[in-house]
């Protein structure tokens, strides 16, 4: 898995507006995906998703 896009989608986590973040700590946070997936980042790389790949 590319931990750098979305698992569902293949969108570069990069390109997702700052406005797509949850900080929940400094190392973990939520990011909803253009595809509507909330994805759980732990220091930057996705490590889970609510959706999985088509």
């Amino acid at each position: 898995m590319n931990r750098n896009r979305c698992p569902r989608c293949g969108w570069p986590l990069a390109e997702l507006p700052e406005t797509a973040a949850r900080p929940v700590t400094h190392r973990l946070d939520y990011v909803r995906c253009v595809c509507g997936s909330w994805l759980a980042r732990l220091d930057g790389e996705v490590v889970g998703a609510t959706r999985s790949a088509p």
